[in-house]
């Protein structure tokens, strides 16, 4: 590209304008395919560890959102007496307990609330979550991995929506396990941490042992 420049100055014989020319070049076709490709090969390295980053603060805080619920589930029976159903999706008002005391059937005790607010989804705002006070045998657990149930009634939490690397790190963390595959030990059926139903009928389901009844 050639570009002109203008200049001018003051002689002998007054005011004089001269003219200069410049060769300025720019990026060939082939320059600019280079630095795509350079950009293409920048964002596919960056671009996993982003999401790996992003996943791994999802857990961490669904972790500590676990370990925060163990100990509200702790004190609301400590004060009432009985174990929570404490459901958001559910519009039920006798499924907010954590959160305030029914007006139309006040519980005996209750003094929270016992969470700050209310329970969320971090694997999908809109999915199904909740502490479920249950003896259905899907909602039951083999604390140490011996292939034997150890619960008849548990509260437990319900995540739906939670992928398969999520759920394994979850039991990694809580449990130490996420590398047992198989076997009576294996992350998605021993521990504190499972999946729904004893043959993955609902592999989307996590479950997390709060506590024994």
């Amino acid at each position: 590209m050639k570009v002109l420049y203008t200049y001018i100055f003051r002689g002998e014989h007054g005011m004089n304008v001269r003219q200069h020319s410049l060769n300025q070049r720019g990026f060939t076709l082939i320059e600019m395919i280079g630095v795509v490709a350079v950009i293409g090969i920048l964002a596919s390295v960056a671009a996993p560890m982003i999401f790996d980053a992003i996943r791994n603060a999802r857990v961490t805080a669904f972790v500590e959102d676990v370990n925060a619920l163990k100990t509200a589930v702790t004190r609301y029976y400590n004060d009432t007496g009985v174990f929570p159903n404490h459901i958001p999706t559910d519009a039920r008002e006798n499924r907010k307990v954590l959160l305030r005391n029914p007006a139309a059937s006040p519980i005996a005790g209750w003094d929270g609330p016992y969470i700050e607010k209310d329970i969320v989804n971090p694997f999908r705002a809109d999915g199904y979550r909740g502490i479920i006070s249950t003896g259905n045998a899907n909602f039951q657990f083999d604390l140490d991995g011996d292939g034997n149930v150890d619960t008849t009634r548990a509260t437990v939490l319900r995540m739906d929506n939670v992928s398969d690397t999520d759920a394994q790190r979850i039991s990694d963390i809580l449990d130490n396990d996420g590398d047992v595959v198989s076997g009576t030990g294996a992350w998605q059926a021993a521990g504190r941490v499972k999946r729904y139903g004893t043959n993955s009928d609902h592999p989307h389901i996590l479950l997390v042992y709060l506590v024994r009844e």
